[in-house]
């Protein structure tokens, strides 16, 4: 029988999870949002939010919120090959509002996003509580088994769980996953360049890709890019020496910056580069978004902003059915939409990043003419980034998402 007061579970607090709980609380479908952590107190890596989904944050009501959440405004990014500049694509030249990058806390982000939530009655959150399993009835999934709040049944289960997702797990979706010939080391290190301050770094060449990012409590994010599999022997050099690598392929005044740093208050950590996409993003009872349906790629620091796009999505669907009697064959059924529409940005964007890194970490002769060229080229000149194809998709996304005005 279908449910007369219908209720939404979500699995995991993060972007997605967060944003979606926000909004369907607010339109005043019951929703429990479970977080398997106590608080959102520990290290995330690549929080940058793009216009693509800073905007989205306008649009439901959250940009006063937003702005008192640590961050910091990007104004460029900064591309060298072989340590020399490249490009300089300008962000926001026309001084137009939300147009500008945000390397943004996310700790500080998902918290704003449950406090808001947790003002209408309608909304639950069990911190530092984990599903365990699906339950279901008749081959419809009907709620979750948690381990401190037991049986929790709901007209619709969405996994938010993210790139490990056990909501995905127990539930047998299969995920296809895209081979990426690279993992990612991150350093949060204690000093900021000064040409660091406002700017993203890339730096290419070498058969090696660095990213080095500001970050709101003045100190700088490092990501260096390294071949799949090749970080055990980096890590036999110790943090001294792997800041030191790292020096050698940036520019000088970054190089001398993490010289000076102190070692000992570093600790290196090693992100796994995974993307897939399952073969469906829904079954009866049941909906994933985000990681946890579509693994990104680290490139192009998209995750976050996917995450959010998904939510408003969803929402915009989900929260007219939650209105009226909506059974189980129909629920369904808009679940697949929520995919079809969301499918053409996540696939077009997942080609892309996994373009980037084959090419870019390439040591090949061709390869290293052609960035000798391209360096020529640019030689360090400013563009306008939302102007240029390769820049516009990842900036401002693929398709268009708008929150609807009833929802």
């Amino acid at each position: 029988m279908d449910d007369p007061k219908p209720n939404i579970v979500i699995s995991g607090a993060g972007p997605a999870g967060a944003v979606t709980a926000y909004l369907l609380a607010r339109a005043g479908v019951r929703t429990t949002l479970i977080e398997r952590h106590e608080d959102f107190s520990r290290e995330f890596r690549g929080e940058l939010l793009m216009p693509s989904g800073l905007e989205p944050l306008h649009q439901i009501g959250l940009w006063e919120d937003f702005e008192k959440v640590g961050q910091v405004e990007i104004d460029r990014f900064r591309a060298f090959i072989n340590k020399k500049p490249f490009l300089s694509p300008i962000m926001n030249a026309s001084g137009a509002p939300r147009r500008s990058p945000r390397w943004v806390s996310q700790p500080q982000l998902l918290e704003m996003l449950v406090s808001k939530a947790s003002a209408f009655p309608s909304f639950t959150f069990l911190r530092g509580t984990r599903v365990r399993n699906l339950l279901r009835k008749d081959d419809q999934v009907t709620g979750i088994t948690t381990d401190t709040h037991g049986d929790i049944h709901a007209s619709l289960v969405i996994g938010c769980d993210g790139r490990s997702s056990i909501v995905r797990a127990r539930s047998g979706i299969e995920a296809k996953a895209d081979k990426l010939p690279m993992d990612i080391v991150w350093l949060k290190l204690r000093c900021q360049p000064s040409g660091v301050t406002n700017a993203l770094h890339f730096y290419i060449g070498q058969g090696r890709l660095v990213l080095v990012a500001p970050t709101y409590d003045g100190c700088v994010q490092v990501g260096f890019i390294i071949a799949k599999g090749s970080f055990k022997s980096l890590r036999k050099l110790g943090t001294r020496k792997l800041i030191d690598l790292i020096a050698g392929y940036v520019d000088l005044d970054v190089a001398d910056a993490l010289l000076k740093v102190e070692a000992a208050e570093v600790q290196p950590f090693l992100l796994s580069t995974v993307a897939d996409l399952v073969d469906s993003w829904s079954q009866p009872g049941l909906l994933l978004l985000g990681d946890a349906a579509h693994t990104m790629s680290p490139v192009g620091g998209q995750g976050l902003n996917i995450a959010i796009r998904d939510a408003v999505v969803a929402a915009n669907h989900l929260i007219p059915a939650m209105r009226q009697p909506t059974n189980s064959g129909q629920l369904l059924e808009i679940c697949r939409v929520i995919e079809k529409e969301r499918l053409t940005e996540i696939k077009t964007i997942q080609a892309s990043q996994a373009k980037a890194p084959k090419i870019m970490l390439s040591q090949s002769l061709g390869m290293k003419a052609v960035f000798a060229v391209l360096q020529k080229i640019g030689g360090g000149r400013e563009i306008e980034a939302s102007s240029d194809p390769a820049f516009a998709q990842f900036l401002s996304g693929v398709t268009a998402v708008h929150l609807q005005p009833d929802v």
